[in-house]
């Protein structure tokens, strides 16, 4: 049988800002794309999808790893000639988003061809990728790409998710949904809840958006606890370090990528509306249900979120939730840890 080989890869790093539906990920890609030699955030699905359906056994693994090398070789050089620029105004990968955008906008009128490579490998230009939960799904990441591949991974108190996931799978059978799923009995089923189909279809919305998160955070240690100490591709950034300790996040940032901040990052972190003194006071998407937190302290906020889930929620369900929380905790400490 013949196996697939992608030839001739180019040799610069690949950056992923990874995390479960609600982490904080815009927060952060326009700071990681404003960093030395990295290019502006792209949301590309693909890397997501592919190492999905290789996590499902439903695709073989030399197609993965050609069809990973491929696509991060031609969304760097896209990048580079100013091709597929993103021009949404309000987009994530939009202009008004991320830094410098005039630059990708002039490449539209420059050059093309093999040098545009040489730059790429030359400098290392980085691709940035935005993604949904990869990491627990990213072994064919580590092949395909070895040590170009760093994953920075945001991670987020449950209880300040359950919201926006609330409004994700509320609007799951929306012809604008995109998540990969099993047709279950005519019934559509996300990808991770393969395994507990039958229970799925069965709870409530909130119980459902419950139930992911836990299974979620639990697919994700588990994948935690496998990086290689020695030669580690994943830094994991907690959101609410991030937002109320951001000099020091930024400081890893740097050490983790090897990469220089902005000379802007002044003026990008004021727009990012970071740091801040109250976690919910920033930025959000409205279309998931973010709306500017009018609590008058980070206790009553919390205090909110507890009550949304403790009117729809089962009992059995919550208390397994409050179990996940008490483990976030203990890895992640913050200011939110004295309201548990």
């Amino acid at each position: 049988m013949n196996q697939l080989k992608k030839f001739n890869s180019f040799s610069n790093d690949i950056i992923f800002i990874d995390g479960l539906w609600g982490t904080g990920k815009s927060i952060i890609a326009p700071i990681v794309g404003s960093m030395e030699c990295v290019e502006k955030q792209k949301i590309e699905h693909i890397f997501e999808y592919l190492c999905v359906l290789r996590y499902l056994n439903k695709i073989e693994p030399d197609a993965v790893d050609v069809m990973l090398k491929t696509y991060a070789d031609l969304f760097q050089y896209n990048n580079l000639i100013g091709r597929e620029v993103n021009l949404r105004w309000n987009d994530d990968s939009g202009p008004r988003n991320n830094p410098n955008s005039i630059r990708y906008i002039k490449r539209i009128f420059g050059k093309e061809g093999d040098s545009v490579v040489e730059e790429i490998n030359q400098k290392n230009l980085a691709l940035l990728v935005m993604s949904h939960m990869v990491e627990p799904t990213s072994q064919p990441l580590v092949k395909a790409y070895g040590s170009r591949l760093k994953v920075i991974e945001m991670v987020r108190h449950p209880l300040y998710l359950v919201e926006h996931w609330y409004s994700y799978l509320s609007n799951f059978d929306s012809k604008r949904e995109f998540t990969l799923s099993f047709d279950y009995n005519g019934q559509k089923i996300p990808w991770f809840a393969s395994d507990w189909k039958n229970k799925y279809i069965d709870m409530t919305i909130i119980d459902r958006v419950l139930y992911s998160i836990i299974f979620l955070y639990n697919l994700l240690f588990d994948s935690l606890s496998k990086i290689d100490i020695d030669k580690p591709n994943t830094l994991v950034i907690s959101f609410e370090s991030f937002v109320m300790n951001t000099q020091e996040e930024l400081e890893r940032l740097h050490l983790f990528l090897g990469r220089s901040h902005s000379l802007k990052i002044k003026k990008i972190l004021k727009q990012q509306k970071i740091p801040r003194k109250q976690l919910s006071l920033g930025k959000g998407h409205a279309s998931y249900g973010w709306t500017k937190s009018d609590a008058g302290s980070e206790y009553e906020e919390y205090n909110n979120k507890l009550k949304f889930i403790e009117n729809k929620g089962s009992k059995d369900i919550i208390e397994r939730f409050d179990a996940l929380i008490k483990k976030y905790n203990q890895r992640w400490p913050s200011i939110l840890n004295d309201f548990n």
